[in-house]
């Protein structure tokens, strides 16, 4: 069991759950290093197609980043990925594995038709070129609940997600440290 206090966070949920609305808010409570894919495969490909080959390197390159900053000292936060399969999630599991960290898994559960209107509300102030209402629909298809998350009404206003997830990471970082 990790006594290190370190924390990597996965937030998993539908495109327009509030992934990076709640990200942004512990990176700032907890001092959390925050690695987005969406910025990586934009640094990686200056010409992004969104294709799933870029995303898949940036997915990579997001793994690598978290193992530096665990091996650093520092706890840290995904963002921009859904972590919709258990193969990601069990992968960046295994990075805090491997570093003596806690992996924390927050599921923002929403239902679909509420995360479509979400991006078609505030679509061009995202930063992946690919979030669209019917991205909603493809991940949808593919996700897979996660097992042992926090579980989370992503329906509920920004504090009240804030409040649970500040709760569990809290939890997560004190436990044995």
């Amino acid at each position: 069991m990790p006594s290190t206090g370190r924390v990597l966070v996965g937030v998993v949920g539908l495109p327009g759950a509030g992934k990076s609305t709640l990200v942004a808010r512990l990176q700032q409570s907890f001092g959390l290093r925050r690695v987005c894919r969406d910025a990586i495969r934009r640094a990686m490909f200056p010409d992004c197609r969104w294709s799933p080959t870029e995303k898949r390197a940036a997915f990579r390159a997001s793994l690598l980043a978290a193992e530096v900053n665990l091996a650093l000292g520092c706890s840290t936060v995904f963002d921009g990925m859904t972590l919709a399969r258990e193969r990601e999630r069990d992968k960046a599991a295994a990075v805090a594995r491997a570093a003596g960290a806690r992996w924390v898994v927050l599921w923002l559960d929403l239902p679909a038709a509420l995360a479509r209107a979400r991006i078609a509300a505030d679509r061009d102030a995202h930063p992946a070129g690919d979030r669209t209402p019917e991205l909603v629909d493809a991940v949808a298809e593919r996700f897979e609940p996660p097992s042992g998350a926090a579980w989370i009404d992503a329906a509920l206003d920004a504090d009240a997600v804030l409040a649970q997830a500040h709760a569990v990471v809290q939890e997560a970082i004190t436990r044995d440290a």
